[in-house]
């Protein structure tokens, strides 16, 4: 064996290392994944609750029309679109690619309830029943992510509880 044999082999090991690495970090990466997209429901459904209790506390304010919020799609530009906005000074487009909580709905007004007397078109039930149902969505979400974060802290302790 040569001496330059043994520093090809200490390359190939370092590359190997790299490599190895490389695989780790992207398979701890995955891992998280499914948990950014139960962090943005928790987040939807804890936005559009303060929508919709916004409602119930204009529910005696003359003209008020209620409103609610849809889900968005945090791809939807770039898939309908096919393109990707990008950052062209640190200054701009603030909130994207950076860690600042990024919007998960958008709020529009409620139009298929009916108009009140005074031109206010909340109704006191119908809003209930939204932040009901809102609240229990809430609720099984959390569960899961709890439920998911009991497994990764089991497997994190080599299955030792």
């Amino acid at each position: 064996m040569h001496i330059t044999d043994a520093v090809v082999d200490v390359g190939w090991l370092k590359t190997i290392s790299a490599w190895h690495d490389q695989c780790l970090l992207r398979y701890v990466l995955d891992i998280f994944s499914g948990l950014q997209n139960l962090q943005q429901s928790l987040d939807y459904h804890l936005e559009r609750h303060n929508v919709l209790a916004s409602n119930v506390a204009h529910v005696d304010t003359p003209g008020y029309k209620p409103h609610d919020l849809s889900r968005v799609d945090a791809g939807g530009f770039a898939a309908v679109f096919n393109v990707e906005m990008q950052r062209t000074a640190e200054g701009h487009l603030s909130g994207i690619g950076d860690d600042t909580q990024s919007r998960v709905g958008r709020v529009f007004e409620d139009s298929s309830a009916g108009f009140g007397a005074d031109g206010n078109s909340v109704s006191l039930d119908r809003e209930a029943t939204k932040l009901a149902a809102n609240h229990l969505r809430y609720d099984v979400v959390s569960t899961i992510v709890a439920s998911e974060l009991k497994g990764l802290t089991y497997a994190a302790n080599d299955g030792r509880g």
